[in-house]
Parts: C-alpha cells; structure tokens; sequence
C-alpha cells in the first residue's frame, strides 16, 4: 500500500520519504528506491526506552525534511510517531488500521490501546481499511466516530483487469489463495477441504502463494494428509497477476479479525469467481455473497462445499465474477485510495 502510495503521490508532484522502524525485510526496498525518495531506517533497540528513542528519532527526521504530513503505518506504535511529528511542527498525522482491533489478548490489548488513547490527542484521522473495522476502532479502542474515517485499501487495477480470461487446459479445476503464511490466514482449514473434496471425487490442484512463518507447519499438514502432488507452496512472487489468471477460482480462507483483503479485491479485478470465508471484511467486500460464495469460517467441510458448488455451476460463477470485477474497479482503484488518503492529510492530490 505505502509503495502504490508513494508512486501515485511522486507523479502528482509530491515528495514522500519513507521511515522504516526496522532493517528487516527488504523486499520491496529496491522498489521504493527505484522512485529516488530518501528511505530512512531508525535503530530503536529493545526494552522500554524504544519509546522515547521513537519520538526522538520522529521529530529529528521531521525537523530535517520538514514534512507537510506524517502516515503511520504501524498502530499503536503511531502514537510515539504522532507525538515527535507533532512536536517537530508537522500540521497532520494519520495512521492506517488494517487489523481488527485484539481484545482477545487480554493485558496485551490493553497495552495497545492506551497507546491508541495516547495517540489521540495529535492524531488528526485513523484510516479504517473498511467499514467492518472502522466499527470495531470506535466500538473497542474507545474512540469517537468523527476521529476515524474508512478508506478502502487498493491495488493496481491496470495490471489485473488488463488480463484476457482465457480458457485452461490443465486436467485438474486450479484454485489459489493470496496470502501471508501466518496465523491470522487460515490456510490449513483450505488444505483439510481439498481432502475432503478429494473423498467427494473433485480432485483440485491448490496454489498457496505468499511467505510467512507457518510455511513449515503448513508442508507439515500437507504432507500429513498426503496431498504433495495437489497443493503447491509456491511462496512470494512478484508475478501475481499472471498467477491468478492461471487459476479457475480464488479461494480465501481468513478469520474474523481479517480487515480487508486486497487479495480479493485483486481476484476480483482479473475476474475469477470466488469462494470466501463469510467473516466481516470478506462480508463487506463480497456484498455480503453478492459477489461470492460466501462459507463459515473455519470449516473445512463448508468451505469444501462452496468450492463444490461453485466449479459445478461455471455460468453462474462467471456471472458473479463480472459483478465483482465491476466494483473493483469503481472502488479499489490506486487512484481513489491516494485522493481520499491525500484528502485526510491535507495533500492537494489530483
């Protein structure tokens, strides 16, 4: 998002310098400075003191650059962010939400939402990543409605819907899921339905895309229900676009505290029929099952149902998946993204 922001915003004429709290990754570095922005890492270190050593830091690199305005990726973290832009003279600090707030932690959450109420005073807008979220900032972060605003993440339209559906010729009905290789995706609950469709006798080939740290535990499961020769790990790639239009439907399996999604706004943008788990973000995005099939989450079951019923009806689905290509790209484009988000800290962006 930060990269298809700064892109957007240099050819509108405005500079941004990229701030990244740690070293590690740098994946995407080269990419940022391919677009000749400075890019600055801070060293925090550990313990308590990386608090004060932010805001230091923040206002240091604030009063050298002199920003118009600060966008806080990190939450919680903003507020320490906020407080040195603020202090170096920055008129305007917004921070981005793209997770449901973590009340399930306990203490932890506790933690970080008085971060958030620390933040509040010099935080001009939290940018919600959909309306689902938007709720649960107000409702558990204990903020006022008119201190949030929700702003629909993006993605590059031009190179998904530029792509021709073309029809495959593999044997096997291809699916393919989007995603970090973490907790918060659920992965495994995708793998135990391609079993249970197997059991049924629709044998589908799976393509997991994206890195993470429960890659090991995934070739584990994989291994264990002796699917090998079915689901492939094909980690990150820069391809993606090429990927989904190899693929017969898009799979996304998430849990609740999903906040949106891109990958299915990408799906829908190259035109595949979906099949979602029916949590808030997938909800909001899908219209609730207008644009997809919709499944409960964390059922192998369901979700090897929807898949089903979904590759047993193509017209539909592809009726379906017209839909939603429509309402990505009237809603999810780069260019509404970096407006709205322009608008929220005070940026002229055409």
């Amino acid at each position: 998002m930060a990269l298809l922001l700064c892109r957007h915003w240099e050819r509108h004429g405005i500079r941004p310098v990229l701030v990244l709290l740690e070293s590690e990754p740098q994946d995407l570095r080269s990419e940022f400075e391919a677009l000749s922005m400075p890019v600055c890492t801070l060293a925090l270190g550990q313990g308590q003191g990386r608090y004060p050593r932010l805001i230091w830091q923040i206002f240091r690199l604030c009063r050298r650059h002199r920003p118009a305005a600060v966008l806080s990726f990190p939450l919680g973290w903003h507020a320490c962010i906020a407080w040195g832009a603020k202090l170096s003279g920055v008129k305007r600090v917004c921070a981005h939400v793209g997770n449901l707030p973590p009340v399930w932690t306990g203490h932890a959450f506790g933690k970080f939402k008085a971060l958030v109420q620390l933040g509040r005073p010099v935080t001009h807008r939290l940018l919600c990543c959909s309306d689902y979220i938007r709720d649960a900032t107000v409702r558990d972060f204990g903020v006022r409605p008119t201190e949030t605003v929700a702003i629909y993440n993006a993605c590059d339209l031009e190179a998904f819907a530029s792509l021709k559906r073309l029809p495959h010729a593999h044997h096997h009905p291809r699916l393919g899921m989007v995603a970090r290789l973490e907790q918060h995706k659920d992965q495994p609950t995708l793998i135990r339905a391609v079993t249970l469709l197997r059991q049924r006798g629709v044998d589908v080939e799976v393509w997991l895309i994206g890195e993470g740290s429960q890659r090991l535990a995934l070739e584990r499961l994989i291994a264990e229900l002796e699917l090998a020769d079915r689901v492939k790990l094909l980690g990150s790639r820069r391809d993606i676009p090429k990927l989904l239009n190899q693929l017969d439907l898009f799979v996304f399996a998430a849990k609740p505290d999903e906040g949106f999604g891109i990958a299915l706004a990408e799906a829908m943008a190259v035109g595949l029929p979906i099949v979602a788990t029916d949590v808030g973000a997938c909800r909001e995005v899908l219209e609730d099952g207008r644009l997809g099939r919709l499944v409960p989450p964390g059922d192998p079951a369901a979700l090897a149902a929807g898949i089903r019923e979904v590759l047993a009806d193509p017209l539909a689905a592809g009726r379906c998946a017209e839909r939603a290509r429509v309402r990505a790209l009237r809603d999810f484009s780069v260019e509404a993204m970096a407006q709205a988000y322009g608008r929220e800290l005070g940026l002229s962006v055409a």
